[in-house]
């Protein structure tokens, strides 16, 4: 039998647990929540790691701002392809962690359409990615040119091999091949379809969008921006696919194209040389400038210059400031990206072949000689000099 001091303390205490009882629990967000619902700023490690559970196999990108394409003076960089390095908002979206069929160690499903890789995602109650939500997994945080980071290192995901090299390979080979999400293969093996259509000055929807995969120009191909177009009934032992799933990002790839391409004589040298910083040297003058444009949304100035003095004559070549790369917030500063002694007298400058090929001509104490100049991805390459 309980005491009389016993029957007191049960008295006193039963209101204090009736409380306790009925206290509210704190409210929680489901992983679930979270991926089907814009995020705002950034999500902790353990937010996305929790995010990721509720749909196993795949990584929760949270929401965050894009900068897609690949601004103005940064290289190598395709102009009439990539958007230049232009903010677009995302919202938080589930993306698997491999190529399908989104297993460690098998190799990627291939030989698929677009359609047939549509179908397969959504036997799984996923999607296809679209292009930019694939963009913005293998950037990451930080919006790097590579998954990895800004610098190229073929070693770290495989690039720089054939196509149909890296289509055999087995998924999460490469450990350390994943963007800062943790979204693992996205080059170095399989290109992978998109739900995408090719949005670069055609709207034909027959033409659609892969990223991802592999190719001996591995510092060009194995960028977070690059992309290629193919017919979406076509098939390839090459072209696989990876799923999404969550609420569907809207945003698409829209390039405008501006300039043609080709080579003009200005008619006042000193106005294109004014324009780039360091052009002249002492003593020299501009006797002769061009506008060039290799390709459309690249604006390049050529300035060719002579010295009184007996010094040799120079070859000269700037990127010229980039409307689009200043409303994208990038530096549109012109900059000098190429410089070449050229003998004795004023070169003379002829296209060779499209916009991209050039051919200057000199001479120097040995007689004439030629040099070919070439536009790659933003970068330009001057050849050997050759006699006749």
């Amino acid at each position: 039998m309980k005491t009389r001091r016993q029957k007191a303390l049960a008295v006193l205490l039963a209101p204090l647990a009736t409380v306790s009882c009925r206290r509210a629990p704190a409210p929680q967000v489901t992983a679930e929540d979270a991926g089907m619902r814009p995020v705002t700023g950034i999500a902790t490690p353990e937010v996305r790691a929790s995010a990721s559970a509720a749909r196993p196999g795949m990584v929760y990108v949270p929401a965050g701002t894009l900068r897609a394409g690949t601004p103005a003076g940064n290289v190598p960089r395709v102009a009439d392809e990539e958007m230049a390095g232009t903010p677009v908002p995302m919202q938080g979206f589930y993306i698997d962690q491999l190529p399908y069929p989104n297993e460690p160690g098998a190799i990627p499903t291939t030989n698929v359409t677009r359609d047939e890789a549509a179908l397969l995602c959504a036997a799984k109650g996923k999607r296809l990615c679209t292009e930019l939500e694939w963009e913005r997994a293998c950037k990451g945080e930080a919006n790097t040119t590579y998954e990895y980071g800004d610098v190229y290192r073929p070693q770290t995901c495989g690039t720089g091999a054939t196509a149909e090299e890296g289509a055999r390979r087995p998924s999460g080979e490469s450990a350390a091949c994943k963007s800062s999400f943790g979204v693992a293969d996205l080059h170095g093996g399989v290109w992978q379809w998109t739900s995408s259509t090719w949005g670069r000055g055609s709207s034909d929807g027959k033409l659609g969008v892969l990223r991802g995969g592999n190719a001996v120009a591995g510092e060009l191909v194995g960028r977070c921006a690059n992309a290629i177009g193919r017919p979406a009934a076509k098939k390839s032992a090459t072209m696989g696919l990876r799923c999404c799933a969550g609420a569907k990002n809207e945003a698409e790839v829209q390039v405008s194209f501006r300039g043609s391409p080709g080579i003009v004589l200005q008619a006042k040298p000193d106005a294109i040389a004014a324009a780039l910083p360091d052009t002249i040297a002492d003593g020299a003058t501009a006797s002769r400038a061009y506008r060039w444009s290799p390709v459309a949304n690249e604006s390049l100035g050529i300035v060719l210059t002579c010295a009184r003095n007996g010094a040799p004559c120079s070859f000269v070549v700037g990127r010229m400031p980039d409307a689009e790369a200043a409303d994208a917030g990038a530096a549109a500063s012109p900059t000098v990206i190429a410089r070449e002694a050229m003998g004795l007298v004023v070169p003379d400058l002829a296209r060779l072949g499209d916009a991209k090929h050039l051919r200057l001509r000199g001479i120097d104490t040995n007689g004439t000689f030629s040099r070919e100049v070439t536009y790659v991805y933003g970068r330009i390459d001057v050849g050997p000099m050759k006699r006749p």
